[in-house]
């Protein structure tokens, strides 16, 4: 025991040497003279968002050691603490906490120490940054009239120089940094819709309003001046006829008896007439924007809702459509049951007597000759032959009457036909167009090819399929074999469609003038 332990003993010391080569001296030596914090200042510290931050470690024999990340260095972060005031820290990245918004005139304090030797200190307090100028600035191709809709980015310049462009405004990044304001539209998922009523909209100007929530005294206004030259479309329809329902499925027969007919499809229902609509159109000089525009009023006469336009007569068109709605598709007939299969035919045993030749032993008596030794008179010993009688058994062939059961069966059952297929519903016919009636006054009778009207009849209903014919069924095992059930007939159909419905009239007139342009002033607070 005495010659292991030291044995024992070199072998721990040289596993430690083979654990760490070449490392002993950086873990022990590690004696900086002097540390320094830095930030990468490229990098805007906003609330919500995290930055960059390094530690050079400066030796007293000339030796500099960054940490790793920002700095490049090989130096690891669990040598030093780091305390953050208004944010967190996690490798060698300050993330601002999210309550400092605004941030403008907000500060986050960092301090940075050696674990081994907290004498060596190093305290940061960095202001965080903020908007000084925002921008809409729209990405799409848009009308400016009532129901666009505009896409767009923010691009933002903050107090250091640097300026970052969100292009995503439905994402988190953008609603965290920016409020969005609409007047005479409205801003849903990201994107600024144009009001499409345009009596709400004040002026023909449409904004929106993007606020900085970092910098509450910073905002941009995008506004749409409205010039309504726009290819507008009305279109209205007439309810589509329900489709017919199938018909159901005939029940199968059994034991040979016939399937059941599938039931019949529904008819599909009529399609409704589209509307009867009127359009009035007037002209009127704008005084706002210094030209002429189409006033448009229409009106659904059989829901009684009103619609109202204004038109750029260089460059706009209102398209007004009234349409039947389509038939409904005929129900497919229900597929015809199958037939039951024949029972198989009855059986029985008989039983008669047969004679039957079998082979029997029988025992008999025959004469055979022998020798035999005797002697003679003259007394010498001499071999006779003589008769003996012996008994042998042998195989006879017998009649004999022996009972026999013969299995008999009668004729199989025939199986049952196969039901019929239920016919196919009809398409319902499609329903007619809506008539359209356009009264122009004198002053916009001139711009008539602008108001373009479209009656057109709903499309018919296809025609249901008949249902198939039902599987006829097997004949049941017998002398003879019963025979097989036919298949049941396929269920008519209609080839094709229902009609369409006929398109409406469409008819023009004259009208007295109707509109009258009056400003409204809006009062202020005296």
């Amino acid at each position: 025991m005495k010659r292991l332990v030291p044995i024992l003993m070199m072998t721990l010391w040289t596993g430690s040497l083979l654990l760490l080569p070449g490392t002993s001296k950086a873990f022990f030596g590690f004696h900086p003279d002097s540390i320094r914090l830095s930030f990468n200042d490229q990098q805007l510290r906003l609330p919500g968002e995290s930055f960059q931050i390094g530690v050079t470690a400066f030796h007293k024999n000339g030796k500099i050691r960054n940490t790793n990340g920002f700095l490049g260095g090989s130096v690891f972060w669990w040598r030093y603490k780091v305390e953050v005031t208004g944010g967190n820290f996690s490798s060698g990245r300050v993330e601002v906490n999210k309550q400092l918004i605004p941030s403008k005139g907000k500060y986050i304090n960092i301090k940075v120490y050696l674990r081994r030797h907290p004498e060596f200190v190093q305290e940061l307090l960095l202001p965080l940054n903020y908007e000084t100028d925002v921008k809409f600035r729209a990405t799409n191709e848009f009308d400016k009239s009532p129901g666009s809709r505009v896409k767009g980015e923010v691009i933002a310049r903050f107090d250091n120089g640097m300026t970052r462009i969100y292009d995503n405004l439905n994402g988190r990044e953008a609603s965290d940094g920016y409020e969005f304001l609409a007047e005479g539209g409205t801003w849903e998922r990201g994107q600024f819709t144009i009001e499409p009523d345009f009596t709400r909209i004040v002026d023909h100007h449409s904004n929106l309003i993007v606020h900085s929530l970092r910098n509450r005294m910073v905002a941009d206004t995008f506004s749409v001046l409205m010039d309504y030259k726009h290819d507008y479309q009305l279109s209205f329809s007439g309810m589509p006829g329900s489709n017919g329902f199938s018909g159901r499925d005939g029940s199968h027969g059994i034991f040979g008896n016939p399937g059941e007919d599938g039931y019949p499809g529904q008819d599909g229902e009529f399609g409704e007439d589209g509307p009867d609509v009127g359009v009035w159109t007037d002209l009127y000089r704008d005084s706002l924007l210094g030209f002429d525009l189409l006033y448009v009023y229409a009106e659904n006469f059989r829901t009684g809702q009103e619609f109202r336009y204004l038109i750029n007569p260089d460059g706009g068109s209102l398209t007004v459509v009234s349409r039947g709605g389509d038939g409904g598709h005929g129900g497919s007939g229900g597929s015809g049951g199958s037939g039951g299969d024949g029972r198989e035919g009855k059986k029985w045993v008989e039983t008669h007597k047969e004679k039957k030749i079998v082979q029997k032993p029988v025992i008999r008596k025959v004469i055979k000759k022998e020798l035999r030794k005797t002697t003679n008179a003259e007394g010498k010993e001499v071999e006779v032959e003589v008769e003996v009688e012996v008994e042998e058994t042998v195989m006879e062939n017998v009649e004999i009457e022996v009972e026999v059961q013969v299995e008999k069966q009668g004729p199989g059952e025939d199986g049952g036909h196969g039901g019929w297929g239920g016919p196919g519903g009809l398409g319902g016919p499609g329903g007619w167009g809506g008539n359209i009636e356009l009264y122009f006054t004198v002053d916009a009778s001139p711009w008539q090819n602008l108001i373009v009207a479209k009656s057109s009849g709903g499309s018919g209903g296809m025609h249901g399929s008949g249902g198939r014919g039902g599987h006829g069924g097997q004949g049941g095992q017998g002398n003879p074999d019963g025979r097989h059930g036919y298949r049941g007939q396929e269920g008519p159909s209609a080839i094709g469609m229902a009609e369409n419905g006929f398109p409406g009239k469409i008819t023009s007139d004259s009208t007295e003038e109707f509109f009258f342009y009056r400003q409204v002033v809006q009062e202020t607070d005296k």
